[in-house]
């Protein structure tokens, strides 16, 4: 397609909310780290925290594809700050204030990428006051 030459109107969403295919068989579980592998389905909640992986927000709800890739969509909460579990074992602190983190598992992050085991997850954004166990995450 060549490029225009008159103004056009481009179709946008706020993408706070997106959709997203899951893998096969994959099951996802509302609340817990969002993320697609490389074949850019989303994988099941239990294979979350290994390397290669994109974290794209939380999901917003639990769904199963029983199905090929691709048949079920579910939905993702990103732009967002989200209260998540910090690691027991490799715990973020305020030092790293405003710096990427890494996923442990499905709900828990943590400070390092676990020696190139981990994927990034986002950035850490402070402690809760109420539950000193749990940490903010912005993801983008």
């Amino acid at each position: 397609m060549a490029k225009t030459e008159t103004a056009i109107v481009t179709e946008m969403r706020c993408g706070t909310l997106m959709p997203v295919a899951l893998a096969l068989s994959a099951l996802v579980l509302q609340g817990t780290f969002a993320v697609v592998d490389a074949s850019g389905y989303a994988i099941a909640s239990e294979d979350v925290g290994g390397v290669d992986q994109i974290c794209l927000g939380i999901w917003d709800h639990s769904a199963e594809n029983t199905g090929a890739a691709g048949d079920v969509v579910a939905c993702v909460r990103r732009k967002q700050q989200f209260l998540v579990r910090n690691s027991s074992t490799d715990p973020v602190t305020q030092a790293e204030f405003g710096s990427p983190i890494y996923i442990e598992d499905n709900q828990t992050i943590a400070k390092t990428d676990g020696t190139g085991t981990r994927s990034l997850g986002g950035r850490f954004m402070g402690f809760d006051v109420e539950n000193p166990e749990f940490v903010w995450v912005e993801i983008q």
